[in-house]
């Protein structure tokens, strides 16, 4: 059965010459991808890289104050922030810091103690994972934005993600690569190869990486009532591994019911330590007008928020730059209801939209850019506009890859960013 959703589809074609033909033809577009993938993978790893170097050699490091988690060795500046927590967690377990140890979700954690298993750094092992799953990552979006409009629109939507302003991230010890990669991986299992046992695997996966990645059940559903044709025993079986994805929230909650006695712990956790709470919209879209409005300032004094050693102007300044991001993902999230299957449209809202209802009191809208990098379908509008745009796709890359140098070179030095 076929719905409206179709019509955004590329047509399903027969190859001349049938199974060899069509073989030939998925292995040429296959070298194709790769080919263009990798360099920009590469190349835009290496960007961030380079400036993440200079900025630490360049820049006064800030004071973040309290108790900041750092893991000593090479390349520890790639692991501040919530990166510490990780590596903490990888490296000792969630008794090191409990309670509020349970706000990170487990996969990554338990990924990153396999290579302090194996004699690695934590810091180390984790950036190879982060640029492990980035790459994925990247490929699978690729794939989607093929199947979904075109070449040149796949290569756009790759370049848009590579260049993004916090896409620094998938270079550093934080979810957002394998987040990233388990739900972009999710979608193109079930959309690009009809294989719904292996989306529901990877769905369960990103769900286990952070709780949003339940929200996958909503593109998997739409995906199964335009593909079904009937209720055939394929239909069904399809349909009970979209069950799969929550499977991975509810294993570790049940983890944390054996261990702490409360299946949400992890959920408290968000307010009695870092104080973000159940808060009206409304609310919340006025707490961060006023704390954008108060961080402007420092938006257009750079010698405030780079030098010195306090990392209060960039914590202002992240109020500006996370209402500016939210306005830019539902601009993007809206023209990507004409353009997107709806499941990916609704997707994205929730994924951008949930967070706004648990504020964090002095920063409303905390960590909206990096929330943004992991908001896939985000990805697939911005290469469609741009595979279209001409000279302005150069207007958005350039302005892009230069503001994500900046934050990196905030995030590297203990300056907030997201």
């Amino acid at each position: 059965m076929r719905s409206a959703g179709d019509r955004i589809s590329a047509p399903e074609t027969r190859v001349a010459g049938g199974a060899a033909g069509s073989g030939a033809s998925s292995a040429a577009r296959g070298t194709s991808a790769w080919g263009f993938i990798l360099p920009v993978f590469l190349l835009s790893r290496l960007l961030f890289f380079a400036a993440g170097a200079v900025a630490v050699a360049a820049l006064p490091g800030a004071d973040p104050a309290g108790d900041p988690l750092n893991p000593p060795g090479f390349l520890s500046y790639w692991a501040n922030w919530d990166g510490g927590w990780y590596s903490l967690v990888g490296a000792e377990g969630y008794g090191a810091r409990d309670p509020e140890s349970t706000a990170f979700f487990p996969l990554y954690p338990m990924l990153l103690s396999v290579g302090v298993r194996l004699g690695f750094g934590v810091t180390a092992w984790g950036i190879v994972l982060s640029l492990g799953f980035a790459l994925a990552a990247m490929y699978f979006l690729y794939r989607i934005a093929e199947k979904l409009f075109d070449v040149r629109t796949a290569r756009f939507a790759t370049l848009a993600l590579a260049l993004f302003p916090t896409s620094f991230y998938l270079n550093s010890v934080y979810t957002e690569a394998p987040f990233l990669a388990f739900t972009t991986g999710c979608f193109w299992a079930a959309y690009v190869r009809r294989n719904f046992l292996l989306a529901g695997l990877l769905g369960l996966l990103a769900a286990t990486t952070r709780n949003l990645g339940v929200l996958l059940v909503i593109p998997l559903f739409f995906e199964w009532w335009r593909l079904r044709e009937g209720f055939g025993r394929k239909d069904v079986l399809d349909f009970l591994y979209i069950g799969l994805v929550p499977v991975g929230l509810f294993a570790y909650a049940g983890y944390l019911w054996a261990r702490f006695g409360d299946p949400l712990v992890f959920a408290r956790q968000q307010g009695d330590y870092w104080g973000r709470t159940l808060t009206s919209p409304d609310v919340t879209a006025l707490a961060a007008w006023e704390a954008a409005v108060e961080g402007f300032d420092y938006i257009t004094r750079p010698e405030m928020l780079f030098g010195g050693p306090y990392v209060g102007p960039s914590f202002a300044a992240s109020n500006t730059m996370s209402l500016l991001f939210l306005a830019f993902l539902l601009v993007v999230i809206g023209v990507g209801a004409a353009l997107l299957p709806p499941g990916l449209t609704l997707f994205a809202a929730f994924v951008v939209l949930l967070p706004v209802l648990t504020p964090s009191p002095s920063f409303p809208l905390m960590s909206m850019p990096r929330f943004a990098l992991g908001t896939f379908p985000v990805f697939l509008v911005l290469g469609f506009l741009l595979a279209r745009g001409g000279r302005f796709s150069l207007a958005w890359f350039l302005p892009s890859a230069l503001l994500g140098v900046a934050m990196t070179a905030l995030f590297v030095s203990w300056r907030w960013v997201a």
